[in-house]
C-alpha cells in the first residue's frame, strides 16, 4: 500500500511540471504570436504606364514598345509585375517592358502589392503600345544563314563585368561593354556542355518576330549560373555547384522559342583604370541591336535574367554580345558561325 502511495504521488508530480510547463510554452507562443502586430493586407494599390515618347502626336509612343510602369500601395514591402506568364520582382515597385509585337497592340500587366506575412492586393492596367522597329536587312541575313555556336578558340568569347544596374529599356546605364571581371580563355570551358551547343534562327519579317532554335549537343548539358538554372529550368537536376556558383553540364532538352529584335543605344567613356563606365558626357557612342527571347530562351553560358542579348559589334559570321544575368551583373560572350 505504501508503494502505491509512493507511485501516486510520483505521478501526480509529473502532471504537474507538465501543466506548467504546457503553460509556460503556450504563454510564449502567445507573446511571440503578438509581437508582430496585426496582418494588414496591402491597400489602395495605384499602376502607372508611362509609354515612351507618347505625346498628343503619338499616343501610343514612339514606336520602341518600352513602357515604364510604377506601382504604390499602403502597408506593401515589396511589389511584383506579371506579364504574358512571366513574374518579375521589384522591391521599389518600378520595372521597365519591352513589348515587341509589331503595330498598335493592348497589352495588360498586373502589379501585385505584397505585404506582412506574404498578403497580397493587386491592381490590372491596360496599354496600347505602338512598335514599328525594322530590323536591318544585314543582321537579319547573319542570323538566318547559318548555325551559330560560342567562338571557343578566342579569348573572351565568355565573360563578367559589372552591371552598373542595367536598364532593360535604353542600356542607358548598361554593364560594360567588356568582360573586365573575368573574360574566358581559349578552349577554357571544355570540359563543359556549352562548346557543342548550337542556335538556329528563322525570321518572319511579316510579324516582326523569329524563331529561335536552341540544340544543347550530343551531351544534352548546358552550362551556366547555378542559381538562375535552379529558378528557371527544374531545379538542381542532380547537379553539383562549382566554388564559382556554376552547374557545368546541366541537362536541358532542346527546345524552341520566340525572339524579336529591337535598336537601343548606350554611352560610354574609357576610363582611367581600363574600364568602361557610363558617363554625362558620352564620350563614346554604341548604337545597335538587342535580340529579345521569349521565355527562357538564351545564347552561350544561362545566366537567367531578363533574356535580352545587346549585340555591341557584328559581322555575317561574328556576333560579340552582352546580357543582364539574374545576378544583376552583365555577361558577355562571342558568337561565331558553325
Amino acid at each position: 500500500m505504501k508503494k502505491l502511495d509512493i507511485i501516486f504521488k510520483t505521478l501526480m508530480s509529473l502532471t504537474i511540471v507538465i501543466f506548467i510547463t504546457s503553460c509556460e510554452i503556450d504563454s510564449f507562443a502567445e507573446s511571440d504570436e503578438h509581437s508582430f502586430g496585426d496582418i494588414v493586407a496591402p491597400s489602395n494599390v495605384q499602376v502607372t504606364a508611362d509609354i515612351k515618347g507618347q505625346d498628343a502626336d503619338n499616343p501610343n509612343g514612339d514606336g520602341s514598345g518600352v513602357v515604364d510602369f510604377t506601382v504604390t500601395a499602403e502597408n506593401a514591402i515589396s511589389y511584383k509585375f506579371v506579364y504574358n506568364g512571366m513574374e518579375q520582382l521589384q522591391a521599389d515597385g518600378t520595372t521597365t517592358m519591352n513589348f515587341t509585337s509589331l503595330g498598335v497592340n493592348k497589352y495588360t500587366v498586373v502589379a501585385i502589392a505584397v505585404g506582412v506575412g506574404g498578403t497580397t492586393s493587386s491592381q490590372a492596367i491596360s496599354v496600347e503600345v505602338l512598335v514599328s522597329y525594322t530590323p536591318p536587312a544585314e543582321l537579319i541575313d547573319a542570323l538566318t544563314s547559318g548555325t551559330w555556336k560560342l567562338s571557343k578558340d578566342e579569348g573572351g568569347h565568355l565573360g563578367v563585368a559589372a552591371g552598373i544596374g542595367g536598364d532593360a529599356a535604353g542600356a542607358s546605364n548598361f554593364g560594360a561593354p567588356i568582360p573586365w571581371w573575368w573574360s574566358a580563355g581559349p578552349l577554357d570551358k571544355a570540359h563543359t556542355g556549352a562548346y557543342d551547343d548550337r542556335y538556329n534562327f528563322t525570321w518572319d519579317s511579316s510579324s516582326g518576330k523569329g524563331s529561335y532554335s536552341f540544340d544543347s549537343g550530343d551531351d544534352g548539358t548546358i552550362l551556366g549560373k547555378a542559381g538562375a538554372m535552379r529558378d528557371d529550368l527544374g531545379g538542381d537536376k542532380g547537379q553539383t555547384e562549382t566554388g564559382d556558383g556554376d552547374y557545368e553540364n546541366y541537362p536541358l532538352d532542346d527546345y524552341s522559342v520566340e525572339f524579336t529584335i529591337l535598336p537601343f543605344t548606350a554611352t560610354w567613356d574609357w576610363n582611367q583604370d581600363g574600364k568602361y563606365e557610363d558617363t554625362a558626357s558620352g564620350q563614346e557612342l554604341y548604337p545597335g541591336e538587342k535580340i529579345i527571347f521569349s521565355g527562357t530562351g538564351f545564347v552561350g553560358m544561362y545566366v537567367g535574367g531578363n533574356h535580352e542579348y545587346f549585340i555591341w559589334e557584328r559581322s555575317a559570321n561574328r556576333i560579340r554580345y552582352t546580357c543582364i544575368g539574374a545576378d544583376g551583373n552583365s555577361w558577355h560572350g562571342i558568337l561565331t558561325k558553325d
